[in-house]
């Protein structure tokens, strides 16, 4: 059983699956262990939200709450939509004799991360599973990529790698 890390998790390879693991846990655990200070603003984003809500609940500004709470869910609602849409949080578990290729797309440090698209057959068509990996600015991010591709290799799976545009 092979496995490496993903950004909120691992991905594991066993004899006759693929499995993705996920969780905000994991995703934590993945920036201890590759950037401290990365989760350190993490986690301050989140603790300066949480205190001004409660100071504007604090000060009765009901309405102003309630605009920001609304439009806290729209974006959560529409990210996770486009993350679906995109074949991001689908098929956490494919059958490996059902993966055609996997093409390994190389990120920019600071705009995209790198990410592997796993092609295979479902329902007489193929999907597509988009596995995001860990951040270049990690301290491991790049060892993880190449380990994903070699990891696929080692399976029998073709791996093209492209540029961070798809090129």
């Amino acid at each position: 059983m092979a496995s490496f890390r993903t950004k909120r998790g691992r991905c594991v390879l066993t004899d006759d699956e693929l499995r993705v693991e996920s969780g905000l846990y994991l995703q934590a655990k993945r920036y201890w262990e590759g950037n401290r200070p990365l989760l350190a603003v993490y986690l301050g984003l989140y603790a300066a939200l949480l205190v001004a809500s409660a100071r504007v609940a604090s000060s009765g500004e009901w309405r102003a709450l309630v605009v920001g709470a609304i439009a806290v869910v729209t974006l959560l609602v529409a990210g996770r939509a486009a993350n679906r849409r995109r074949g991001v949080g689908s098929a956490d578990r494919i059958p490996l004799y059902d993966v055609e290729s996997v093409t390994a797309v190389a990120g920019d440090d600071w705009l995209t991360r790198p990410r592997l698209v796993v092609r295979y057959w479902r329902d007489g068509g193929v999907k597509r599973r988009r596995v995001m990996m860990p951040s270049g600015l990690l301290s491991y991010g790049e060892s993880e990529f190449e380990r994903a591709k070699r990891t696929f290799r080692e399976r029998g799976i073709p791996v093209e790698t492209v540029g961070p545009h798809g090129r």
